[in-house]
């Protein structure tokens, strides 16, 4: 345990603000590095002069602001800073183990689907496959995926679309087409963890907003626009991750309107988007000109498959073709031949039917078990906002020790937006419906036993 005292005199507000404001900063500056333990409640009061109470409210608000961490019978440590990029790993179930940690495709037989189809690439043009070729792929392959995804109300064109590996991927070749390397990016206060992962690889200064029940505050965008010069807004209008918020007609109407009047540009990342059996007009659609949309194949088809599409406005479209040559020259031909055999023999919309059927059922379990997460249907994730005392770190890691994996809130936490208490399920990655039903049923009772108490001494 550190002896640090702090000096409150250089700031200003209410006692426990200026214990906040020192925490930061010694943080900030290297005097209380990662893993510090704290003094006590008592003993920083008697050092300072205080009550307990100013003691606690302060750690508290630290704690809040993901600063520090507490824990049962282990004091209050210094959260270590963690990276999305490095913490956000594919983890495997086993016998004991019930994985509801990352939004995996519902495990299908694709196999039986896909193996026709390879042997028809086999018996075709293989060599031609196996070469280079454009970075954005054929016209004739990209004309053939306008046209699918035009039957699904998405507006695009053939010059306009490029394929990437994923959406994951898009979003690199976003950041780097608009030049937005160590930019500001404004996004929802609880955003993807990959793209937060790649903006921190890239030096971008993440400043995340406020949201409600669907997604995020227009208020919320116009004051941050006015307040600070951004060149991309980044945000997911369908079953947002990992709130699952749907944003209305009117509001995506707001936000494209807000984004035009401060030239802000947005990337659209629409890899839930086909998931639900009525969907809303993506914000493309209402803004081509500005408007980066992103889709993949990996949550609806195949995740293995890693092909995913960028619809760029026509402004972007060199820098997105110069962008895939610099961090990868192409998308293998084999692999777009490939989706594009799903999509021409028309087996993309089945497996999105399979898929939700799966999740429907899963969704039933959840409304029965956890009646307090937040669901919606065709999502393959929930959001469980937690009572009071919880803390969402320390219910990850006590649900982790019943061998159930669930991602914390803090994980998608973006730039200095406090996160709510909250954990996201993921109710598609089990193999089974049992599985999920056994991982809810563990969370459940760990919600139902006594909550941890943070001590005051």
């Amino acid at each position: 345990m550190t002896i640090w005292t702090p000096d409150l005199t250089p700031f200003e507000g209410p006692l426990y603000l200026k214990l906040v404001k020192a925490i930061e900063q010694a943080i900030a500056d290297g005097a209380l590095p990662p893993q510090t333990r704290l003094p006590t409640h008592r003993a920083l009061a008697d050092r300072l002069g205080v009550t307990v109470g100013t003691i606690t409210r302060a750690y508290t608000e630290a704690e809040r602001r993901g600063l520090l961490a507490a824990r049962v019978g282990h004091g209050t440590w210094v959260r270590a800073a963690a990276d999305p990029a490095n913490e956000w790993v594919i983890r495997n179930e086993d016998n004991q183990r019930i994985e509801l940690w990352q939004n995996l495709p519902v495990q299908l037989d694709r196999a039986a689907i896909i193996k026709p189809m390879l042997t028809e690439l086999a018996d075709g043009d293989l060599n031609g496959l196996l070469g280079y070729d454009k970075e954005a792929g054929r016209a004739p392959q990209r004309q053939l995926f306008v046209d699918w995804l035009a039957e699904q109300g998405i507006r695009g064109s053939e010059e306009r679309l490029l394929f990437s590996h994923g959406a994951q991927h898009g979003i690199m070749l976003a950041l780097l087409a608009t030049g937005c390397v160590g930019e500001t990016i404004f996004c929802e206060g609880l955003s993807y963890p990959g793209m937060l992962g790649n903006a921190r690889q890239l030096k971008n200064q993440v400043m995340g907003l406020a949201m409600d029940e669907e997604g995020l505050i227009p208020a919320a965008l116009e004051a941050a626009c006015r307040q600070r010069r951004a060149k991309l807004l980044y945000l997911t209008p369908t079953l947002q991750n990992p709130t699952t918020a749907t944003m209305s007609l009117a509001r995506r109407e707001e936000i494209v309107a807000i984004a035009r009047r401060h030239d802000l540009l947005i990337v659209e990342d629409d890899v839930n988007g086909l998931l639900p059996e009525v969907s809303l007009p993506p914000l493309v659609n209402l803004a081509p000109e500005r408007v980066i949309y992103l889709g993949s194949l990996a949550k609806i088809a195949c995740g293995g498959l890693r092909v995913g599409f960028v619809l760029a406005p026509p402004a972007l479209r060199n820098g997105f073709a110069q962008a895939m040559r610099l961090s990868s020259w192409m998308v293998s031909p084999l692999l777009i031949e490939l989706a594009c055999k799903l999509v021409s023999q028309h087996q993309i919309m089945p497996l999105i039917e399979q898929q939700r059927r799966v999740l429907a059922r899963r969704g039933e379990l959840l409304r029965h078990l956890l009646p307090g997460a937040r669901w919606q249907p065709g999502s393959m994730h929930a959001w469980l906002p937690l009572p009071e005392p919880w803390r969402s770190q320390e219910f990850a890691e006590a649900a982790n020790a019943l061998d159930v994996g669930v991602a914390s809130g803090e994980h998608f936490a973006a730039g200095q937006f406090a996160a709510p208490q909250g954990v996201r399920l993921s109710l598609s990655q089990p193999a089974t419906d049992a599985r999920v039903a056994e991982g809810l049923e563990r969370l459940a009772g760990l919600l139902r036993a006594a909550p941890p108490t943070n001590p005051l001494l």
